[in-house]
């Protein structure tokens, strides 16, 4: 009995963060992420105000061509596999999250059995 009631809550646990995520909005969140990681931040030589400003102008460039590059790639990846969207490989994972999340809170909550002896 609790096997079907597992397989159903997880299935609708996976229905439910398939239906529910925003994949652009998880898409713009990932590529900030990479862009902070691949971007460098302060360096040395930023003692007056020019070189500050410079520097900073470098940095914004180079993380916009960037995420141009990263967007691109993207839509590369969306038109050489056509069958596997980046937007539904995003839904596949939410699902696969909130499943998990679901059973893993089934078996807190739910009575442990006691062996027999």
């Amino acid at each position: 009995m609790w096997q079907i009631i597992d397989y159903v809550i997880c299935q609708l646990a996976f229905s439910y963060g398939f239906k529910e995520v925003k994949p652009a909005v998880v898409v713009d969140k990932l590529i900030e992420i990479s862009l902070d990681f691949l971007t460098p931040g302060r360096g040395t030589g930023e003692s007056n105000w020019l070189m500050r400003g410079w520097r900073s102008l470098e940095r914004t460039a180079d993380r916009a061509s960037r995420e141009i590059d990263i967007r691109s790639d993207l839509r590369n990846w969306d038109t050489q596999y056509s069958f596997m969207h980046h937007e539904l490989v995003v839904r596949y994972a939410a699902g696969l999250i909130t499943s998990s999340i679901a059973m893993t809170a089934l078996r807190w909550i739910r009575p442990k059995r006691r062996k027999a002896r």
